[in-house]
């Protein structure tokens, strides 16, 4: 079995953000993306924020394994998490840790700043908490 090199990782990454999350290219999706739920979750979130565009901050490579940190942004043209569209723009944060394999991405954990996001779209309003 080849070893994985952490160059070769990180470019496919920066190919993923590149070209399936920032341009929505769904050939460069099945050439890029083995596991079928997140190309599932990243049309999802195109079809919601139509102009995404997303920002590497930092990406760290080692063996199979990508983490990276990002910006991202856009403007909610389409149902989000049951919200309906409002028009509205938005900026939050994501970090994801990505396993690759043969040029493909195997598996992915991604966490988006959700509570940022949502806010920023109207569709919850942050409660105010006091602490003792």
């Amino acid at each position: 079995m080849r070893r994985v090199d952490g160059d070769d990782a990180r470019q496919v990454i920066e190919a993923y953000v590149a070209d399936v999350v920032n341009r929505g290219d769904t050939y460069a999706a099945e050439r890029l993306v083995a596991d079928e739920t997140l190309r599932q979750r990243v049309a999802a979130f195109r079809a919601a924020f139509p102009d995404l565009r997303v920002v590497t901050k930092e990406l760290l490579a080692e063996r199979d394994l990508v983490a990276g940190h990002f910006i991202g942004s856009g403007t909610h043209l389409g149902v989000f998490e049951g919200c309906p569209p409002t028009g509205r723009p938005w900026t939050a944060s994501c970090t994801a840790i990505y396993r690759v394999h043969a040029g493909q991405i195997v598996d992915f954990h991604v966490t988006w700043d959700h509570l940022t996001l949502m806010e920023q779209l109207g569709c919850i309003r942050r409660v105010a908490t006091v602490s003792a």
